[in-house]
């Protein structure tokens, strides 16, 4: 999928060479807290358990990993960036929103865990369209949980629940 010189494909095993080195630290703070401290080993998880993707730039460089965890009852969202996040910023914000309008395609709910002192990161995923819903600890670490009702559908949870307004 491509969007002017913005491109998504589907992040594989030969992808974690390169990406490995220019995790945010904030990720790999965050994958630390949920017991990897192997960035290599969670990546190989990540693709193992998920549909995920990466989102390039026009040079080429990897600009986030981002995907859906199929193994929750519920998909769960997650996007690990880049340690060029700042400079990105543009770019990071089409391609989420590219990332989103693929994934309005498959999914009516999305869900997603953030920490909860990652004031940009929560910003992000309300700009997105996802809701607060609550708050959840793991390890002593918060996390701010939300939701997102995908808005090309008027169904909650399933086709037999019409109409129902969001």
């Amino acid at each position: 999928m491509k969007r002017g010189s913005y491109y998504l494909t589907p992040f594989l095993q030969h992808h974690i060479d390169e990406f490995i080195h220019v995790i945010h630290p904030e990720n790999v703070r965050e994958l630390k807290v949920l017991g990897h401290n192997d960035m290599r080993q969670a990546l190989e998880e990540i693709i193992a358990s998920s549909e995920v993707y990466l989102v390039r730039d026009g040079n080429d460089e990897i600009i986030f990993v981002g995907g859906v965890f199929i193994d929750d009852e519920v998909p769960q969202l997650f996007a690990i960036f880049s340690s060029k996040l700042r400079d990105n910023f543009t770019v990071l914000a089409r391609g989420s929103r590219m990332l989103m309008s693929f994934f309005d395609q498959t999914y009516n709910i999305l869900t997603v865990s953030i920490l909860a002192n990652h004031e940009a990161m929560l910003n992000w995923a309300a700009w997105l369209g996802f809701d607060p819903v609550g708050f959840s600890s793991y390890k002593n670490t918060d996390f701010v949980e939300f939701v997102r009702c995908n808005p090309r559908k008027k169904n909650v949870s399933h086709e037999t629940s019409r109409p129902v307004m969001h």
